[in-house]
């Protein structure tokens, strides 16, 4: 009988776990500041309700041809844990995972999402909803029009990834040029770190006052190999002749970028773990019933130092709203 007792006393707790399981998919790691971020808000509004298990794909860092098979890691632990909701993070993992959990009408939460997301389904999704995510370019261009009013011309820097390619086609249209405020800005796309390099090295005789910086965790070295990203930002700010600025708030401080109109992980999830907890709340809801939420969110951060550097001044207005870093 107590035999008997602790069987169906396991056998309830595994499936109270089951219906309180939420299973996160990152599409980077947890070092990379923007999960650790998102991760963070998720943890703290959803891990007193919820079990949560965290599951890395890595894509920043492994060759893209083992990212499908990561994907299939989490799946099948999909599968066998069974969890009542799937949080994914960024564009991979719902372009290799979102379709799949669609299928299996597991209702999820997509975050930090740069492509148009119904264009990875086959048709619109019924149990997947989320967050998006799109780089505050023309806020960014008043900003840095403000902060360095002489400017005539801005080069935007990105590393090749799978992100970096969907920001370029979305958020600039593909166009490797654009014009606002009397500004031009030139985006460019490397592949290699030599390439970011010879791009940094040659701003100034390219005539370029300032330089930003997108997304540059997956520049590979000469052995093909990823470079050290905080590496990486510190070699373009000492090498650079012209004030660094950012899109993302993990570019900011010193030694890195003098900042910017930046995004922020935190937000993202914030917005995530929100609208995981109403789909929960509401299980007589489809989740596609919730309209994807476009998180204009953004924080204007500076570096303290860099601003100094660079002798920047700064109106009083946007000092106001302002965060600083050192």
């Amino acid at each position: 009988m107590k035999v008997l007792f602790i069987f169906i006393l396991l056998s309830f707790s595994d499936v109270f776990a089951a219906g309180k399981q939420i299973f996160v998919v990152e599409s980077y790691h947890k070092e990379y500041k923007w999960d650790a971020e998102y991760r963070k808000q998720i943890s703290d509004k959803l891990g007193r309700k919820y079990q949560l298990t965290f599951f890395e794909m890595n894509t920043k860092r492994l060759p893209s041809e083992d990212v499908a098979g990561m994907a299939e890691k989490a799946l099948k632990l999909i599968d066998e844990l069974k969890p009542a909701l799937v949080i994914l993070g960024d564009d991979a993992a719902l372009e290799f995972l979102g379709e799949k959990i669609e299928e299996r009408a597991i209702p999820a939460v997509y975050l930090g999402i740069n492509k148009n997301p119904r264009s990875y389904f086959k048709k619109d999704p019924k149990y997947i909803s989320g967050i998006l995510e799109r780089p505050l370019f023309q806020r960014s261009s008043y900003f840095i029009k403000t902060l360095l009013p002489k400017a005539k011309k801005v080069l935007i820097l990105f590393d090749g990834d799978r992100t970096s390619n969907i920001v370029f086609n979305d958020s600039f249209m593909g166009r490797p040029s654009l014009v606002l405020n009397n500004v031009v800005f030139d985006v460019k796309l490397c592949k290699s770190l030599a390439e970011w390099k010879t791009e940094i090295e040659d701003a100034g005789q390219n005539n370029y006052d300032a330089v930003v910086i997108g997304l540059y965790q997956s520049l590979k070295n000469d052995k093909g190999l990823n470079a050290d990203s905080e590496e990486v930002l510190a070699w373009t700010n000492s090498h650079s002749d012209k004030p660094l600025f950012a899109f993302w708030d993990f570019a900011v401080g010193k030694g890195k970028s003098v900042g910017g109109f930046v995004l922020q992980g935190a937000a993202q999830g914030k917005a995530a773990a929100d609208m995981a907890e109403k789909i929960l709340q509401n299980p007589d809801r489809l989740p596609g019933s919730y309209w994807p939420v476009f998180l204009q969110e953004g924080a204007f951060v500076f570096s303290s130092h860099e601003l100094a550097r660079w002798k920047i001044q700064m109106p009083a207005d946007m000092r106001q709203k302002a965060v600083f870093v050192e």
